[in-house]
């Protein structure tokens, strides 16, 4: 007799997919380094990345054109907004 299975707990479902053997590869050396050997929850970093990437393109969509710029643009923006290096102090010499 077949036992029935339970559903499964909290808001998951179990999926059933196909990918290159070089990307499964990729996800099991990303899951046994940070989380234990558990693929779900590598696959669940990389669905938090989607996730982020889809916010982006919904705000750049939300400010139309204001939030379109040209790769020198974005350039510009990235040098202005880069954390400047502290000047080097000068040695002083003993003696």
């Amino acid at each position: 007799m077949p036992s029935a299975k339970a559903p499964r707990a909290g808001t998951t479902a179990k999926v059933s997919v196909s990918i290159e053997r070089a990307d499964l590869t990729l996800l099991q050396r990303r899951a046994r380094k940070l989380y234990g050997g558990n693929l779900s929850a590598a696959v669940g970093e990389g669905v938090r990345h989607i996730r982020e990437q889809e916010g982006r393109e919904a705000l750049v969509a939300w400010l139309g054109s204001a939030g379109r710029a040209t790769d020198s643009e974005r350039e510009q923006l990235r040098s202005e907004w880069q954390p400047r290096a502290a000047p080097a102090k000068a040695r002083r010499k003993r003696g």
